[in-house]
């Protein structure tokens, strides 16, 4: 084999990783707004007695546009979810799908204050969302998992029920 010959070898081979990579990235677009959709099933199913109560629950179509760290642009649609009652109201905010401590993020913003939620998936492919506290003094952030009772924790301050 001359050296043109694994020269050329050498660049099919960079080629093609980088765009596996790309292919990648876009699936990943791709699949996020469905992971989104996916967290905002289960908190209506949670909130289910609530919205029976008279809480109010709507999703707002918005578009995000983001960057990859590579370099790669996206915009695309994603929908906002919005919990109303006892006239206060929280919107969960999708931000970013590609972020450097998770697989996605969505701030939950409330009573003049957001608070993070991060998007990670086990080496099995499971997803789990996390709300993380904001840091304080250099700390890192505590994070807990995203359940029915701290779920209903984030409703109840940010409704003042």
């Amino acid at each position: 084999m001359s050296k043109a010959d694994e020269l050329a070898a050498k660049l099919r081979e960079t080629r093609q990783t980088g765009i596996d990579a790309t292919l990648g990235t876009d699936q990943a677009i791709d699949s996020w707004p469905g992971e989104v959709y996916a967290m905002y099933h289960q908190i209506e199913a949670w909130l289910k007695p609530l919205l029976e109560a008279g809480l109010s629950i709507r999703r707002n179509p918005t578009h995000v546009f983001e960057r990859h760290p590579e370099g790669a642009t996206y915009a695309y649609s994603i929908d906002q979810l919005v919990i109303e009652g006892n006239h206060h109201s929280i919107t969960f905010v999708p931000i970013v799908r590609f972020t450097a401590d998770g697989e996605g993020r969505v701030e939950i913003h409330l009573k003049g204050k957001e608070i993070p939620l991060l998007r990670t998936v086990s080496e099995h492919g499971e997803t789990q969302w996390w709300l993380q506290s904001i840091e304080q003094s250099g700390q890192q952030p505590d994070a807990v998992a995203l359940t029915e009772v701290n779920l209903l924790s984030v409703i109840q301050e940010g409704l003042d029920l």
